[in-house]
């Protein structure tokens, strides 16, 4: 029995218009991820200038304010700790081969991309990055958002969202059609909630790993502690692997230093992880919703395979993004 598949024209033309829409957002969706990165930005910065405004200081105050002091953290940083951290990487791409020798990585696998040479040789053009970076700070910004255009227009952005009582659900009511304005007004402050809680949190999460590997190792007198304490602050985004890596690592070096050294190393990343883990978190991040640590690590992958490390930056804010529409979508069928 033959079946006869009607398509009207207006189906016809439906998904046409979809596809046009997908490959125009495609093709400015290096636009989009400067106005998402600059989004991000107000969601995180827009909680401290609440603050500042409950307590009688101007949001056009309060928002300069949180700028200036970021940059002038920003600018610390680069004076203070860049120079050292440069000479810690130099001298560790020079001591590297001896390590590896040590730990007897002569696999012939391996040998290509992971050799002695090959690490030494990744690890000098790094320090010498850091050098650059530290002698030529403006030019090594405007390569780091793409341009000094985009660099400009993510600041202002952010600056004009921030400085906006509620900027971001503004925003976005004023882009979808009258009807859809309540929703989207009440998505965009949920939105901003998330994404600025876990960012927040996630940010002073690291920075507290950080300090705490620095002062553990400082004490321990571990070589490159300002270099592997970063590196410990920087894998802390990634839930359960990211800390048991760093650990793991660190110990492995000082453990090449001395047996006795790597030993206490470990019982010092232990102590931190268990600190971390009943007081440091549940603290900081009590107030953030968090998500499926599996769905973190998966999306930041994704990322990275599609857009390298910018992918890795802004993979967990789509998806709390994505998360938050999602939930509305199935509640609604779930009430239906």
């Amino acid at each position: 029995m033959r079946q006869t598949i009607n398509i009207s024209t207006s189906t016809i033309f439906r998904f046409a218009l979809i596809v046009l829409g997908l490959i125009f957002l495609y093709l400015i969706s290096d636009i989009l991820l400067t106005v998402f990165i600059a989004v991000i930005i107000a969601a995180a910065i827009d909680g401290p200038v609440d603050w500042l405004a409950k307590h009688r200081v101007r949001r056009t105050l309060g928002t300069v304010i949180i700028y200036l002091t970021i940059l002038l953290a920003l600018l610390a940083f680069i004076y203070w700790a860049l120079p050292p951290l440069a000479g810690q990487v130099k001298i560790l791409a020079s001591v590297l081969p001896g390590y590896l020798d040590k730990v007897g990585i002569n696999i012939t696998i391996l040998q290509h991309k992971f050799s002695s040479e090959y690490s030494q040789k990744m690890l000098e053009n790094f320090s010498s990055q850091l050098y650059g970076f530290t002698s030529n700070v403006f030019g090594t910004a405007v390569n780091i958002f793409g341009g000094i255009f985009s660099a400009c227009v993510i600041v202002v952005m952010s600056f004009y969202l921030t400085v906006q009582d509620k900027g971001i659900k503004k925003f976005l009511a004023t882009i979808v059609p009258v009807q859809h304005r309540a929703y989207a007004a009440n998505l965009a402050e949920r939105i901003q909630s998330k994404l600025g809680k876990w960012l927040r949190g996630q940010l002073f999460l690291m920075l507290i790993i950080a300090v705490l590997v620095f002062v553990g190792l400082s004490f321990l007198r571990v070589n490159f502690a300002l270099t592997l304490a970063i590196i410990a602050g920087l894998l802390e985004i990634i839930p359960y692997i990211g800390p048991i890596l760093a650990g793991f690592t660190v110990a492995t070096l000082a453990f090449l230093q001395a047996p006795l050294l790597g030993l206490l190393v470990l019982i010092l990343f232990v102590a931190i992880h268990q600190l971390e883990g009943y007081v440091i978190i549940p603290q900081v991040m009590k107030r953030a919703v968090g998500l499926n640590p599996l769905v973190v690590i998966i999306s930041m992958i994704i990322g990275a395979k599609l857009m390298g490390v910018m992918g890795v930056v802004v993979a967990v804010p789509i998806v709390a993004t994505i998360s938050v529409f999602l939930g509305d979508i199935f509640m609604h069928k779930n009430e239906n």
